[in-house]
């Protein structure tokens, strides 16, 4: 049995260092990996930062266009110097109610809804007498 345990131990060994040699080639190629993969993550954040910090349009030229809003607000805010000619509303004002309101021919009810009763038999003076009745309760 020694002679087998002096036989083996070499071979044992020479497992031993191939596995220890396989376990820290995973570590290092796991470990490169992770740090890949943290610089990836850094430098997006970079972009982002550096994005955010980077002007966007010129200082003067958002100036100048401050500066021409105010001049337009100004413009708008400063009431006219002449008065607006008051002109009488009256001959359109019953136009609109003619056309509204005048005496027209109604339009024929279409051959489709000629004959048929309405879907409720309730008309709007009950529906509206009931609405309140269940306020109160």
């Amino acid at each position: 049995m020694a002679t087998l345990l002096q036989l083996m131990r070499p071979w044992i060994q020479h497992a031993i260092a191939e596995s220890e040699a396989r376990m820290e080639q995973r570590t290092k190629h796991m470990m490169d990996h992770k740090v890949q993969a943290v610089h990836k993550r850094l430098y997006a954040f970079e972009s982002i930062v550096l994005q955010r910090l980077a002007p966007t349009d010129d200082v003067t030229t958002l100036r100048k266009e401050v500066e021409s809003l105010c001049a337009d607000i100004i413009g708008l805010l400063v009431p006219p110097e002449t008065e607006p000619e008051f002109t009488p509303t009256a001959p359109i004002d019953n136009m609109v109610v003619d056309a509204l309101f005048g005496d027209e021919m109604l339009l024929p009810i279409s051959s489709r809804h000629a004959g048929k009763r309405p879907c409720s038999s309730q008309t709007s003076d009950d529906i509206e007498a009931w609405r309140a009745h269940k306020r109160k309760h």
